[in-house]
Parts: structure tokens; C-alpha cells; sequence
């Protein structure tokens, strides 16, 4: 899969910061893509005792579901954690995952925010663009926004409904 260069990793939290909101304009809302067939799921590993992670990509055939494809790549984050800049300590490690993978899927998804972030660009947005592909945050927690009930059926879903004083325009 082919990585663009959008810009350094080495960067302060500001200068991260201002990246996001810059690279937050460029990226597509809208459902283009009517018939996936090849999907990657990636996602990357807490560091071990010695501070070494494991960035992993994952693709199947869709909708059979069908294996294709397994690529990990492995190494230190350099990044500090910092809430609202994840994207800084991930991406590096999951996109030299990606680099390796030769069946280039149709759509990402990535363990991580995507547009429900603070500057509307999370994790999947960011690697979405240095892909050039669709990305799909599927997040465990929510940052921003608010949604209804869920109902107790398997599959139940709803809406994130994000307010317009929960984004961070600075």
C-alpha cells in the first residue's frame, strides 16, 4: 500500500495541533465507496516492558469475510501520549504496517477516532489521508458528541450527534 508523506512526525504538541486542523479540511465526509471489497481492520498494541509496540494490518474479502492478508510491523512510539493528538504516537508504527501490505483494501478500519474528535481529526482521518482511502474510526470510547438510547439487541446503533460548541476551532 502506497503511504504519502502529509508532513514530519518529529513535531511539538502545538505544531501537531495546527497539522490536525490543516489536514482536518481535506478530509471527505461523504460516502463515496457503494461496494467495498477488500476491507482492513488495523489496530496496534500497548508498548511491552520494553516500550515496543505492534502496529497491525488486517484485510478481508467482503462481504465473505475471507482472510487476504496479515502484515504487523514493529517498533517504539516516539510521541508522548496526549489526549486529542493519539494520531502522533499511532500512526507512525500502523502506517510502516501498511507500507508492507500488498492487496490495497477498498476502506480502513481503524481501532480510533476519525471526525468525532475535538479538531475533527482523529486517528482514522489521519490515517486515511496518508493512505488516500476511506477510513472509518470504530473508537471504544466517545470524545465528543452525544448519542440516544442504544436498545438491547444485538446490533443496536445510533447516531453520534456531535454539538457545534464541542468543536475546538483554535
Amino acid at each position: 500500500m502506497r503511504v504519502h508523506a502529509l508532513h514530519e512526525w518529529e513535531v511539538s504538541t502545538a505544531q501537531a495541533r495546527e497539522i490536525q486542523l490543516s489536514l482536518a479540511r481535506r478530509v471527505v465526509a461523504e460516502n463515496i465507496l457503494t461496494e467495498p471489497r477488500l476491507v482492513a481492520g488495523v489496530d496496534i498494541s500497548a508498548p511491552d516492558a520494553q516500550g515496543i509496540a505492534r502496529g497491525a494490518v488486517v484485510i478481508l474479502r467482503y462481504p465473505e469475510f475471507e482472510l487476504v492478508e496479515v502484515q504487523v510491523a514493529t517498533g517504539k512510539m516516539e510521541f508522548p501520549y496526549i489526549p486529542g493528538l493519539l494520531s502522533f504516537r499511532e500512526s507512525p508504527l500502523i502506517l510502516a504496517a501498511c507500507e508492507t501490505v500488498h492487496n490495497v483494501p477498498d476502506l480502513v478500519l481503524i481501532d480510533g477516532q476519525g471526525v468525532a474528535h475535538p479538531r475533527r481529526f482523529g486517528l482514522a482521518s489521519h490515517v486515511g489521508l496518508f493512505l488516500d482511502l476511506p477510513a472509518i474510526g470504530c473508537a471504544k470510547s466517545i470524545l465528543c458528541g452525544r448519542h440516544e438510547p442504544l436498545g438491547e439487541e444485538a446490533g443496536a446503533h445510533a447516531d453520534l450527534l456531535m454539538m457545534a460548541n464541542q468543536s475546538e476551532q483554535r
